[in-house]
């Protein structure tokens, strides 16, 4: 099982590493065709805007030759000028009769055009030079105008076309293929030709152009920008972001699943899995880190040592899983008889271990255990079974400084308490035997019957409830046997 939690960990970060490098190399061919696009785009409409200016400007000047040497009829040739640009206006001769929409003459750009055609005429310049090209700002159009001098005045041929004629449809349908937008405009500003860079804003991609050289007055500005967002990986963003999805939420689940695990193993390290009370192993590293705190800020503490009354007759009658259940049900009683703060553990087999932090004066101490006892001894635990406990308990600092001295002396109050029949004893006031307690050495503790010395329990033999078992005590050596006595050996056969 944990080899295919590994297998599906490594599998999503293949995963999420694959779709991660495939998007990355994704997004760049996109960017790439993107700006190749836009820039071949802006190539084609440029180019298309200029033609068709040319194409207009040569228009215009033959059919202002023709008016002016043949004196072709103006209204038609007019009419013939807006043929293939839908929208436009033309005005051919000297009078609005020979204009298809409104008077163009009545313009005052049209009145400068012509002048410098007339300029242009007389420095006998290219006959397409000879028309020119303005823009009309409010109607977002181009002018055209070809002024001929004749005999009898002049002929002025003027064409107004929309901007959105300049580009052809072919070149439309070369953009549309490119899914780039192209945009031309009007400027009343005088300018030169200038190619700009590729600009970019996050997914938008632009080039502006702008065509000033053929204009007598103003310009234009082509702007070709990119219709396509980029996304996660353009046109596959679904299913990239699938693929994302997929390995995140695999990703997650491995990691759920180790997490998981690697905290039941430290809940197992740490946890009696019957009781589910801390162990031996955690409650001496709580404790020791209670003492450390209790020590630096003089608050003291005090722990206890629990002894279940005739658990084992339980065992023995009832069966070891009814004895279960048994300590299950009094650890149970035990948590809900201390506080929050204090720590209740199972030191092992029916021996239970409480720490309560904070706790120093007899009074409370004395309190506390009877409370816990009664818990216990109050109603049936399991069944109609009920059950009792021996409590030894030992105050920091008066009974130790350490887990092992405070635990040794409150089992010495436990064994007490279980041989005398009481439900609860403190270390300092129990009766202590040459048995139990060694003899206090200079300096710890003075008299062993003294109530506020330390009680000292270095050669106590009793069960192994403690972290260090204490190693039994000397076996009694046979008493040494006397030396034979002497016997004499005669030395000759007359003695």
């Amino acid at each position: 099982m944990r080899f295919i939690r590994l297998a599906a960990l490594v599998g999503s970060l293949v995963l999420l590493v694959a779709t991660a490098i495939s998007v990355v190399n994704r997004r760049g061919d996109i960017r790439d065709d993107q700006e190749a696009n836009v820039e071949q785009s802006a190539l084609l409409v440029s180019q298309s805007v200029r033609n068709t200016i040319t194409l207009l400007r040569q228009d215009v000047h033959l059919a202002a030759i023709a008016v002016a040497d043949s004196g072709a009829d103006s209204r038609s040739l007019a009419e013939e000028l807006v043929r293939f640009f839908p929208g436009s206006e033309a005005c051919v001769g000297t009078s609005a009769a020979g204009c298809t929409e409104a008077n163009l003459y009545s313009l005052g750009e049209v009145d400068e055009l012509a002048a410098e055609s007339e300029r242009s005429d007389n420095e006998e310049r290219g006959a397409v030079a000879l028309s020119q090209i303005g823009v009309d700002g409010s109607s977002e159009s181009l002018l055209v105008v070809r002024s001929v001098a004749t005999e009898t005045g002049s002929v002025v041929v003027a064409m107004r076309v929309p901007i959105a004629m300049l580009v052809s449809e072919r070149t439309e349908a070369a953009v549309d293929v490119s899914d780039v937008v192209a945009r031309v405009t009007t400027r009343t500003q005088d300018s030169l030709d200038v190619l700009g860079p590729p600009e970019r804003d996050g997914d938008r991609l632009w080039v502006s152009e702008t065509i000033g050289s053929p204009f007598a007055f103003g310009s234009l500005d082509v702007t070709i920008e990119s219709r396509r967002s980029i996304g996660i990986a353009g046109d596959a963003t679904a299913r990239y972001a699938t693929l994302l999805a997929l390995g995140t939420v695999l990703l997650a689940l491995a990691g759920w699943t180790f997490l998981v695990e690697r905290q039941q193993l430290e809940r197992r390290a740490t946890t009696d899995e019957l009781t589910d009370l801390i162990n031996r192993r955690e409650f001496e590293r709580v404790s020791e880190e209670a003492i450390d705190m209790a020590d630096r800020f003089n608050t003291g503490l005090c722990v206890m040592v629990l002894d279940l009354n005739g658990f084992k007759q339980v065992n023995d009658t009832l069966g070891h899983q009814f004895g279960d259940l048994v300590l299950a049900a009094s650890a149970e009683r035990l948590v809900d008889a201390v506080r929050d703060t204090d720590v209740v553990g199972r030191w092992g087999g029916d021996e239970f271990v409480i720490l309560l932090p904070g706790l120093a004066e007899r009074t409370a101490v004395r309190k506390s255990a009877e409370r816990i006892g009664q818990s216990l001894s109050g109603t049936a635990v399991v069944g109609d079974t009920t059950m009792s406990a021996s409590i030894g308990a030992a105050i920091f600092p008066r009974h130790g400084t350490t887990l092992d001295a405070l635990m040794r002396a409150a089992d010495v109050a436990m064994y007490e308490a279980k041989t005398t029949g009481v439900s609860h004893r403190i270390a300092d006031t129990i009766a202590v035997s040459e048995t139990m307690l060694a003899e206090s050495e200079a300096g710890e503790g003075g008299d062993p019957s003294d109530p506020d010395g330390a009680v000292v329990t270095d050669s106590y033999i009793g069960a192994d409830r403690r972290r260090s078992p204490v190693p039994p005590p000397p076996r009694p050596q046979p008493a040494p046997l006397p030396p034979p006595e002497a016997v004499e050996i005669p030395t000759s056969l007359d003695s």
